[in-house]
């Protein structure tokens, strides 16, 4: 009686099926199976089926051609052309939009001619749209930028502002050192976010905080292209520093109604920025200054300002920004991790103590100012030391031209 050989059932991958296929071409089918103890008549199907397979199939598939089948493969075919057409116009293509247009194509001529009464009786199920997906390779995926223009019109855009940004700096000669990028940033006073390490099982999650989620000042951020940082400028609501308070030296506090950028304050800036070049000598020397469309940027006595210190100004084209502007790729993430980081650990020693009602105080202006110009918060006790003079000649100056409605305080005279 002839043994009987029982092996047990497995699954290959198609990178191993791939392996076995190629020793078989070199060697022979018997002596593929003899090496890798498979069925030589397995071997024979696989070396068969081989010639279909094509690179788009992923190396760690288990099973080649499973699954349920398309029954409208042709139409199919045009729905997945009409997906790709609409997400190259960068337009959103849903669950819904899916499905009416599967039924549109379904109504044309060709199709009712090719598949009859069967279109009819088509149902456009989510299960069918999960197939459907599964087969062209598709997934839902949650935008990551929105824009209103086409991303061929944004390469335009981009192509023609590096352009125009090139021609500027050799037609002025303009030093890395003199290019500088500005952008204003919101902080919150409260920056608990959503997450924290907990026990499972419990169905509420409190995260405390100071009850000032909602209450914001304004971070304004400067940058040169030879990597210099300039002081940072906190921007609050109000008119002037509460009394009592004192923020940490090298960082310049300013008010307004609003607590954000205004065309005023960006006049302020410009004298800042002034003064900050002067120190090392390049004030006159031309420059250049990056920045978005912000309407504050683009008011005609600002842009006079900007010219009147030899600043040439290159304007962000709408929905670059996240592209072209050094402190939204870079810059900006960092300094609010580093700042959330310390915000937790002064929540977790104490934070300002609490209210007679015993809630937690909010923090004071002056500890929401301890920010420091290195990323990693090693400056954090020595911020900006060296210009602490050249801060002080721009509060002198600019002590003559506050507005009643705003206050410009620097804190080195507090």
């Amino acid at each position: 009686m002839p043994k009987v050989i029982k092996r047990q059932r497995a699954s290959y991958s198609i990178e191993q099926k791939k392996e076995v296929v190629t020793y078989a071409r070199q060697r022979g089918r018997n002596e593929a199976a003899r090496h890798f103890d498979l069925d030589k008549s397995m071997v024979g199907r696989w070396v068969k089926a081989s010639e279909s397979w094509t690179s788009e199939i992923k190396n760690n598939t288990m099973r080649v051609g499973s699954g349920r089948k398309a029954y409208f493969p042709e139409a199919e075919a045009k729905l997945y052309n009409w997906v790709i057409v609409q997400r190259k116009k960068a337009l959103a293509v849903t669950f819904v939009t899916v499905r009416l247009q599967m039924f549109e194509i379904l109504r044309e001529p060709d199709m009712v001619a090719l598949y009859g009464e069967l279109a009819n009786n088509f149902m456009a199920t989510f299960r069918w749209l999960t197939a459907f997906m599964k087969r062209h390779n598709l997934a839902l995926r949650r935008r990551t930028r929105i824009s209103q223009k086409l991303p061929e019109q944004l390469e335009e855009s981009l192509e023609s502002f590096y352009r125009f940004v090139i021609r500027l700096r050799i037609k002025n000669s303009i030093e890395m050192c003199n290019i500088f990028n500005m952008d204003e940033t919101p902080v919150w006073f409260d920056m608990a976010g959503n997450f924290t390490i907990n026990q499972k099982g419990e169905k509420t999650v409190h995260i405390r905080g100071t009850g000032n989620e909602n209450n914001r000042f304004t971070v304004v951020l400067t940058c040169a292209a030879d990597g210099t940082k300039l002081p940072p400028i906190c921007i609050f609501k109000g008119k002037q520093m509460p009394r009592g308070e004192k923020a940490p030296p090298g960082v310049i506090v300013w008010f307004q109604e609003s607590g954000w950028m205004n065309a005023d304050l960006m006049k302020h800036y410009v004298s800042y920025l002034n003064q900050i070049r002067m120190s090392s000598g390049q004030s006159r020397l031309p420059a250049m200054m990056v920045y978005d469309s912000f309407r504050g940027h683009l008011e005609e006595s600002v842009k006079q300002k900007f010219k009147e210190n030899h600043v040439e100004l290159a304007v962000i084209p709408g929905g670059l920004t996240s592209i072209c502007q050094p402190l939204d790729v870079a810059i900006n993430k960092p300094f609010k991790d580093n700042l959330r980081r310390e915000w937790y650990h002064w929540m977790n020693n104490g934070g300002a103590g609490y209210t007679p009602a015993g809630n937690l105080r909010r923090a004071k202006i002056s500890e929401k100012c301890g920010i420091s110009n290195a990323l990693d918060g090693t400056e954090d006790d020595e911020i900006y030391k060296e210009i602490d003079e050249v801060l002080d000649e721009i509060q002198n100056e600019m002590d003559n031209d506050v507005e009643e409605e705003m206050e410009i305080i620097d804190l080195n005279d507090s």
